[in-house]
């Protein structure tokens, strides 16, 4: 298909191969994908916004190899924002996607995964939440990683914490614990890794904090995934997966009548008519974790 100039908050993006098949069954195009990002952008950009940037690539679609970028291209637009960051690996400017143009030139670039960093630019050394990212051991799937999910709630209420889950868009869970803007990653590593051993106590079966995957059984509470750089795939996030899966925000009481696989770039949009965004507490619950910490040290 030739390419298609199109305005977006008066900025001009050139886009061209709108019919490449992005998933193949059912058949979703780049064209899909960008109209997926317009419809959801003005809500997601809330959680993704002012946030470094991991993006997964599949220009050839999801059957091909993708492929990671964290550095912005030269090729950019000039008015794509980025931030230059500091790591371990060297100096990364990361693309910050403040606005719908930046989000349709991704999809564009056929950017399908976006994983924003836990931490905001205004704040790089404070998470903004602590995830409890439980990742059932395959055989076990989504089933297994809901029992987890429902036990962590109960740990939650005994610390007297709240949390806010969303599918992984695969098998997994995650759930968001929201931070007071004072907290290190030590801090939130810690708070996860005690949540994690209490889980392995009171589902000794079936949870786990097991780090060698050769060695590993049941539904892993990956502690580590706080960790500065780490990132989980965002809310409302596609996924290169059959039916385009979206990381999707549900209450607690759902857990028991879900189905992930239900929740894609087709229906998604749907749902959040019919229930709203269940992630907003997430920017505003901003919670002291000081007596846990204090846990923790004992």
């Amino acid at each position: 298909m030739a390419k298609q100039l199109v305005e977006v908050e008066g900025k001009q993006i050139s886009l061209s191969n709108l019919d490449k098949i992005i998933w193949p069954v059912p058949a979703l195009t780049k064209a899909d994908l960008i109209r997926y990002f317009i419809e959801i952008g003005p809500m997601a950009l809330k959680y993704w916004s002012n946030r470094p940037l991991t993006l997964t690539r599949y220009p050839d679609g999801v059957r091909n190899q993708g492929f990671y970028q964290k550095n912005c291209p030269a090729y950019a637009p000039e008015w794509v924002d980025r931030a230059s960051i500091v790591t371990d690996s060297g100096n990364i400017e990361y693309i910050i996607c403040n606005d719908l143009a930046t989000l349709v030139w991704l999809g564009n670039q056929g950017v399908v995964e976006i994983h924003p960093a836990t931490y905001h630019i205004a704040a790089p050394d404070c998470p903004s939440f602590a995830i409890v990212d439980l990742d059932p051991t395959a055989p076990l799937g989504f089933d297994a990683a809901r029992q987890i999910a429902k036990k962590v709630k109960v740990v939650l209420a005994e610390l007297d914490l709240r949390g806010y889950p969303k599918t992984s868009g695969a098998t997994g869970i995650h759930i968001y614990i929201p931070l007071l803007p004072k907290y290190t990653f030590d801090d939130s590593c810690r708070l996860v890794e005690f949540i994690g051993r209490l889980l392995v106590r009171l589902a000794p079966d079936l949870a786990t904090n097991e780090r060698l995957v050769k060695n590993r059984r049941g539904v892993y509470i990956d502690h580590l995934q706080n960790l500065p750089g780490k990132t989980i795939v965002g809310a409302y996030s596609p996924r290169p997966l059959p039916k385009a899966p979206v990381s999707t925000p549900v209450r607690w009481e759902e857990l028991d009548m879900i189905d992930p696989a239900d929740f894609t770039i087709t229906t998604i949009l749907e749902r959040v008519k019919a229930v709203g965004d269940l992630f907003e507490p997430v920017l505003a619950d901003q919670q002291s974790i000081d007596h846990v910490l204090d846990l923790c040290r004992a």
